[in-house]
């Protein structure tokens, strides 16, 4: 047990050296505002990763509002719902702020409620002004983190000023995910030490104790061992029993780790276990269980490809992908089986309930249109994105689809 301490480890000339730093964080001021999670309560986790830290606000209950009652769609007929259209703009006039200075980080429900919350920057650069805010029955507002319990947490050392080499701030991959997990948050990002790529496991309420480990993965299509990109998203579900980190990487290896691998200290190999296409990046990761075959799945989306259903039973049985020259074509999925999801321009995703799912997208029709935008489990699809033999008026209607009253709001 560590108390009020980081332990880290960096290697220097083949050598691991011990690195400390206090890890209850002093400033309890946001400076940035990306990964979102909530514990399973009222607890909303904000990653700041500009200032390294994990940010914890109890939310009093009051606050909630209760959306059992909300017409998210209808799922009978495939059909989502447009909660709010063109939420950037109306983002950008509630902040006093222009459309173009606005970027939406990430959205996450709270489950209980059903309340849709966004972490969003107010401005570019080095200084963009945080901002948590929900939607409350399709109404946009601040959430007022005065009323707050507020307690935070370091992550440990991460980047300041490094940049990638096409310019990206290396601190923006300070924390890429926040997953919360019987009683401890999993905190996925990058370090500025030579094994950057970390994985911090840490207990919740925080009492300082901060436990990395560092991961070293098997690239397929590079084909390599890699320690530097991070996992972008990540989930934890059990896996024949024991609880297991399903990771997608940048670039983009699906991985598996089981929790009792991720010690303090430890120098762990993520198993590779499926390849989601070079030349893309992963967005978010959600697990559901079908209400057509009660099977669980994982959906991933991503930046350049469509978004991908896998079976969880196959990822339990999935080997490891071999060593050797690598993935061929290069742009090829591999590995673990992939059911692609009519799913593009999707920016985030999180799920309202077992019926429902949440999606900030581009509009299909309209690439210039941001919207909060529902779509039916288990196929994550809305009829009237596409134009179909079935939507003339005298055209066939195998499912009945026509005899249903229009859908009112």
């Amino acid at each position: 047990m560590l108390n009020n301490k980081i332990k880290a480890f960096a290697l220097v000339g083949g050598m691991a050296i011990s690195l400390s730093q206090p890890a209850l964080a002093k400033d309890k001021v946001m400076q940035s505002a990306g990964a979102l999670a909530f514990d399973s309560k009222n607890v909303l986790f904000v990653g700041d990763s500009k200032a390294g830290v994990v940010h914890a606000f109890d939310l009093p209950e009051k606050s909630f509002e209760d959306h059992s009652g909300y017409q998210w769609g209808r799922a009978q007929s495939f059909e989502g719902r447009t909660v709010v259209e063109n939420i950037d703009q109306k983002i950008a006039k509630l902040l006093g702020a222009s459309p173009e200075d606005i970027s939406i980080n990430d959205m996450v429900v709270h489950q209980p409620s059903g309340e849709i919350y966004l972490s969003v920057h107010k401005g570019h650069g080095p200084k963009p002004k945080p901002v948590i805010l929900k939607v409350d029955n399709g109404k946009l507002e601040k959430v007022n983190l005065k009323s707050a319990k507020h307690t935070s947490i370091s992550v440990g050392p991460v980047p300041t000023k490094e940049t990638l080499e096409f310019g990206q701030p290396l601190n923006s991959l300070a924390i890429t995910d926040i997953d919360y997990y019987d009683g401890e948050i999993f905190v996925a990002g990058v370090s500025n030490e030579v094994f950057s790529s970390k994985l911090r496991r840490i207990p919740f309420p925080f009492k300082g104790e901060v436990n990395t480990t560092s991961i070293e993965i098997w690239h397929a299509v590079h084909a390599q061992y890699e320690t530097r990109a991070p996992i972008i998203t990540q989930t934890i579900r059990e896996l024949d029993g024991k609880p297991t980190l399903i990771a997608i990487y940048a670039c983009t290896p699906i991985v598996k780790i089981p929790l009792d691998e991720l010690k303090d200290g430890a120098q762990v190999r993520g198993t590779m276990i499926g390849e989601m296409g070079y030349g893309n990046t992963p967005i978010d990761i959600v697990s559901f269980t079908s209400g057509m075959d009660n099977n669980d799945y994982v959906v991933v989306t991503n930046t350049n490809r469509s978004a991908a259903q896998i079976p969880l039973q196959a990822i339990a049985t999935a080997e490891a992908m071999p060593s050797g020259e690598g993935v061929k074509p290069v742009f090829q999925v591999a590995g673990v089986y992939q059911f692609p999801l009519p799913m593009s321009g999707t920016l985030h995703l999180d799920l309202i309930n077992d019926q429902w799912a949440a999606t900030i997208r581009r509009n299909p029709e309209e690439v210039g249109r941001i919207d909060l935008h529902t779509l039916p489990l288990p196929f994550f699809f809305d009829r009237a994105d596409h134009v179909v033999e079935m939507n003339w008026a005298d055209g066939p209607d195998p499912f009945g689809y026509k005899s249903l009253p229009p859908v009112k709001y």
